[in-house]
């Protein structure tokens, strides 16, 4: 391999500092792989460089891939890492992503608190109100039934967002994944990073 070809797999590799180590480097044997077989194809080097693009934008799909397809969402930390991973994504993401996330997650939260003021003033708890306008107040007994209706709506319009977020997340997933070159079936050694 030139040193071009060498140079740009370093590049890559730098910008998958995100990853997991193994991760890093199967991405790295990845393409390697891929510009070996393309040259034993007949294909240049400068021209495979070429069609795979901007080392930092495949390392970015890369990134993508392994948050949307390997890694399990077990915390909030997990979350926020692939929100801020796809907030960086563009000016639209900048903007629809948090609004989304902020709608599904607060509104969800939202909700359950409805719910257990619900409960909790229906059983006697006298410092909750609801008030549906000035001087109008929801009579004790209605409270759970109060709680029900305006949690669900609230509730519902968390997971319609949740719904599209996931929605746009895949979109850009996907947009990201097309420019992941097609794993090889043949196998070579490789170098270890």
């Amino acid at each position: 391999m030139s040193p071009k070809g060498k140079n740009y797999l370093d590049t890559f590799y730098q910008h998958l500092n995100k990853l997991p180590e193994d991760e890093r480097r199967d991405a790295v044997l990845e393409i390697e792989s891929h510009i070996m077989d393309g040259v034993l194809n007949g294909q240049s080097e400068d021209e495979i460089l070429k069609k795979l693009g901007d080392p930092q934008i495949l390392a970015k799909a890369y990134r993508s891939e392994y948050i949307m397809h390997r890694k399990s969402i077990r915390s909030f930390k997990d979350v926020f890492a692939i929100l801020g991973f796809y907030c960086t994504t563009g000016l639209l993401s900048v903007m629809i992503v948090p609004v989304l996330a902020t709608i599904a997650y607060g509104f969800g939260f939202c909700a359950v608190l409805i719910f257990i003021a619900g409960i909790l003033r229906t059983f006697g708890v006298p410092w909750i109100n609801m008030d549906i306008g000035p001087n109008i107040s929801v009579p004790t007994q209605w409270s759970m039934v109060y709680s029900l209706i305006v949690g669900g709506i609230i509730g519902g319009i968390a997971y319609i967002s949740r719904k599209y977020l996931r929605v746009y997340l895949n979109f850009l997933s996907a947009s990201y994944r097309k420019v992941i070159p097609v794993k090889s079936t043949t196998s070579h050694h490789h170098e270890n990073y």
